[in-house]
């Protein structure tokens, strides 16, 4: 039975009406966002308040640390605000001492100017901790700006103390309202995150028993939670006070969960509903999910299920059956903790300072270049001016560079469109039209805390629209906080605007235009470099007693997520880059995107197939069956790996027919059961889906070259 949907056609909407679609889905209500943005707005505006009375010069990224601190939990938010209150600290420091050693003269001026703008974009790239990197660009922007206009020295390092106040100022404010929020509001976030996620693959299974398709609540919450994994649950655990047994307990828990909703996605989009025969069994495992949750409220140890040893027709759901029933074994320790924690994917805690390659991957001085091309651009333009109220550029250079998301025209679109209504409509606007009226600091605090609101919904969309709220906010606080008074003039809120589109402007030419590459581009390139990497994980070797070997499965793993993670987001670029070529574009996004499906789904098998290795089972079986298992592997490998070289070869965006010599080697064979044990099933009906899957995706590749209009 073959796992795969059939082929939708490709998407031809007009850009008005995808963005349309769009907008409705990013920026619907889902549960907990409204708290979130409750907690930002107050935050923000209390900062604001604060900058306000005490006059605090330069406040303007004062209330901006209310969208740029964690709140994962509160140990989290503690130390983030540690940490940026350390980097403003050095950053104090670094420029006063640059200035006085370099800032007399007007051409070291001038190369102090441009090493410090380089090395603070060499510092967000290579730096391990985002709000660190955010603190230190922000903050030496903000200082190195002042440099630029003449003045006494005592004042320039007065105002430049001042910059480092105001930050320090918003992430303290931070801080304590998330601890008084969770002072009031005291839950087991663990066990909020644990009881959300199985609560809905408890409604997905109610629907297959049902023989009706999910709701659509239900398939978005699972698709979410497969691809922000369960990372912020570990985090917790790291921080919790459990015993070591206790913490081993729930580390394998939540590794089982993760599993789970990894399963459940891939489930939603190669079966809509399951065959009759198997609702039964859909039944019972959410009965067995709704007892699980029941104990984990309670402390209980839920009943250990059996497991059919025929199985289910759909292999995924005979996994998810085995994934679940293995959740009270973890409760009543009956099988090994700390061997299901060695399988178990870990990330390392964050201790280095910086990445690994930070000193070696040439790509970081080459964004460090570029950063400092479009930053000095943005000096000499308005210095050569005379026009120092656009200093705003260079900020909103920092700023533009610590987004990571999308690419291409999507950056450039969400970066124009928060200027715009951040400045212009929501800044000039208030200006116009609402500042005349007001009179007091309440006033204008109602005022700052519904565009914050506005700004903080968009903020915690998803990655594909977040960052246009961060935009909003700042051009909004650029204009009405920067100085601790309501402003009357259009011309200091007009330069500060014009500021932060000069500064997209630069960093569009000299990122996107200088050195161009479409989303579709590094989509391809993405998709490609994880079949290579999935060819290597089918191939490696691994024992339960070879640590080495563990850890290299556990990075490659990292890798392949991630890689899952930016072909999507690159896919959600794609629409945006309109132009002759975006029918093209469009069709092998929704190529791609179908393939991603299925080989997520190949890669949950090869996981299960993973699992038997790691724990030593495949020693128990025949060795009829672990040679064609190891056959399998190496076959699987050479399918994968000639699929990414003949995807590499159209990536001309060749539109016609194949060019000659692309082949495909023959697929590999799945196992045959011979009823030696139920293992040797299992693993003969794994190896069956994953022959179908490659088969599908194959087929698909030699059908049709990856940019022909469907």
């Amino acid at each position: 039975m073959a796992t795969a949907v059939a082929a939708p056609r490709t998407d031809t909407r007009s850009f008005a009406a995808w963005f349309a679609d769009f907008l409705r889905q990013e920026l619907a209500p889902y549960p907990g966002r409204g708290l979130m943005v409750a907690r930002m707005v107050i935050a923000a505006t209390l900062t604001m308040v604060l900058v306000m009375t005490f006059r605090i010069p330069g406040g303007a990224t004062g209330p901006l640390y209310a969208f740029l601190i964690s709140r994962e939990n509160l140990v989290s938010t503690a130390r983030s605000a540690f940490k940026v209150v350390l980097a403003f600290g050095v950053g104090g420091a670094f420029v006063p001492l640059g200035a006085a050693m370099f800032a007399s003269m007007p051409l070291t001026h001038f190369l102090w100017e441009a090493a410090s703008i380089f090395l603070i974009f060499f510092l967000i790239r290579t730096l391990g901790d985002y709000s660190v990197a955010s603190g230190v660009g922000l903050m030496a922007t903000s200082a190195i700006a002042i440099w630029y206009l003449p003045g006494p020295a005592e004042l320039n390092v007065e105002r430049s103390l001042w910059q480092v106040a105001a930050p320090t100022l918003g992430a303290m404010v931070t801080f304590l309202v998330e601890a008084v929020f969770h002072a009031f509001r005291k839950e087991d976030q663990l066990q909020t995150g644990l009881q959300s996620r199985l609560q809905a693959l408890e409604d997905l299974l109610h629907s297959y028993a049902q023989g009706r398709p999910a709701a659509p609540q239900t398939v978005r919450s699972l698709t979410q939670y497969a691809m922000v994994g369960v990372g912020s649950l570990r985090r917790l655990l790291a921080h919790s006070n459990q015993t070591p047994h206790e913490l081993a307990r729930m580390t394998a828990l939540v590794s089982i969960v993760g599993r789970s909703m990894d399963f459940a996605a891939a489930m939603l989009h190669a079966h809509p509903m399951v065959p009759p025969e198997d609702r039964p069994l859909a039944e019972k495992m959410a009965q067995q999910l709704a007892a699980v949750r029941q104990c984990l409220r309670s402390g209980c140890v839920p009943a250990v299920p059996e497991v059919r040893a025929e199985g289910a027709r759909i292999v995924l759901l005979k996994e998810l059956e085995q994934m679940i029933a293995l959740i009270p074994r973890v409760f009543e320790g009956s099988i090994s903790l700390e061997e299901f924690r060695a399988f178990a994917h870990v990330p390392a805690e964050k201790t280095r300072v910086f990445v690994r390659d930070a000193f070696s991957n040439p790509e970081h001085v080459k964004f460090a270049l570029s950063g400092c091309l479009a930053g000095m651009l943005c000096y000499v333009f308005y210095m050569g001016l005379g026009w120092p109220g656009l200093s705003t550029s260079v900020t909103t250079c920092v700023l533009t560079a610590l987004s990571n998301i999308g690419a291409s025209r999507q950056k450039q679109m969400l970066r124009l469109a928060g200027a715009v209504i951040g400045g212009f409509v929501f800044g000039l606007g208030a200006q116009v039209f609402v500042l005349p009226w007001l009179d007091s600091i309440a006033g204008f605090a109602v005022l700052f805390a519904a565009v914050s609101a506005v700004a903080a919904w968009i903020a915690t969309a998803s990655p594909r629209l977040s960052y246009c709220g961060l935009q909003i906010a700042l051009a909004f606080y650029l204009i009405h906080v920067n100085d601790f008074t309501v402003q009357t003039s259009l011309t200091i809120g007009r330069d500060r605007a014009i500021g932060v589109l000069l500064g997209i402007g630069m960093m569009w030419l000299v990122f996107e235009r200088l050195q161009p590459r479409t989303a579709v581009a590094q989509m391809v390139a993405s998709f490609t470099g994880n079949l290579r990497l999935m060819a290597d994980l089918t191939t490696l070797k691994v024992a339960p007693t070879h640590a080495a070997s563990i850890a290299r499965a556990r990075r490659m793993r990292d890798q392949i997520v991630a890689n899952f993670t930016a072909v999507h987001a690159q896919a959600d670029a794609v629409p945006f880059e309109i132009g002759p070529r975006r029918a093209i574009h469009m069709a092998a996004r929704d190529r791609i995107r179908r393939w991603q499906s299925m080989l997520r789904t190949f890669y949950l098998l090869d996981l299960a197939l993973l699992q038997y290795r790691i724990f030593g089972q495949l020693d128990q079986l025949p060795e009829e069956i672990r040679n064609g298992l190891e056959e399998f592997h190496q076959s699987c490998a050479g399918i994968l790996t000639e699929m990414a070289a003949h995807l590499e070869m159209q990536r001309e965006e060749v539109a016609g027919p194949f060019a000659a010599g692309i082949q495909m080697p023959v697929l590999p064979k799945s196992l045959k059961y011979h009823g030696t044990s139920p293992q040797a099933g299992s693993i003969a009906s794994i190896t069956r889906e994953m022959t179908e899957l490659l088969e599908r995706i194959r087929g698909e590749m030699l059908q049709a070259p990856l940019f022909a209009l469907e």
